[in-house]
């Protein structure tokens, strides 16, 4: 699957739109994304083939698809859960992959990785390693936007319990770190194209 420039585009817009919705902090939240800018808008998901959304806007593409599925997951089981921590959550669980304040993330694969391997990108060796959630809260208090508990804990948590340094939260996180683990899940199972 790839995105045309326009449904790139499209998704940044409603990325972008979507933290206008966050109230006394959707100034920092804009401030962020509008920093991140096109380096936000053709992140891709993941580095290989074979993962999902390993294309230019995947990242983009698969935030917006993660919070429609934790709020559909919200009605459906009866949780009542703030909108803004939920568009916080689900938006900006994996905004580490975007880079830090100037360097991306993610580079290009040299062809051999990609002919062999199926690593279309690969991680920067250029800059100061943390794990992808780390990263995303760095970008979160370097632009000022604070966190509630629960959204700092569903963000760093999005991985899931089969993170060592996460499983000492297992049956202990909030509500919300469980719904955007999820959706984060079925969201992914989709795009592999293992779920409808």
């Amino acid at each position: 699957m790839s995105l045309t420039p326009e449904e790139i585009e499209a998704n940044f817009n409603k990325f972008r739109a979507l933290c206008e919705k966050l109230g006394d902090r959707s100034a920092p939240a804009l401030a962020m994304v509008d920093h991140l800018g096109e380096r936000l808008a053709l992140c891709p998901a993941s580095g290989k083939s074979n993962y999902h959304n390993c294309f230019p806007g995947g990242l983009a593409d698969h935030s917006i698809r993660v919070l429609g599925n934790a709020m559909r997951l919200s009605k459906a089981f009866g949780w009542e859960v703030p909108k803004d921590s939920l568009i916080i959550g689900c938006l900006f669980h994996d905004l580490g992959k975007v880079g830090d304040v100037e360097k991306d993330y993610y580079v290009d694969a040299e062809e051999w990785r990609q002919q062999k391997m199926g690593e279309l990108y690969t991680y920067n060796k250029d800059m100061q390693y943390m794990d992808v959630p780390t990263r995303g809260l760095f970008l979160c208090q370097h632009f000022g936007l604070k966190l509630k508990m629960d959204e700092l804990l569903a963000i760093k948590l999005n991985d899931g319990f089969v993170v060592v340094e996460n499983k000492p939260y297992c049956l202990k996180e909030p509500m919300l770190a469980t719904i955007v683990l999820t959706a984060d899940y079925i969201s992914t199972m989709q795009e592999k194209g293992s779920l409808p």
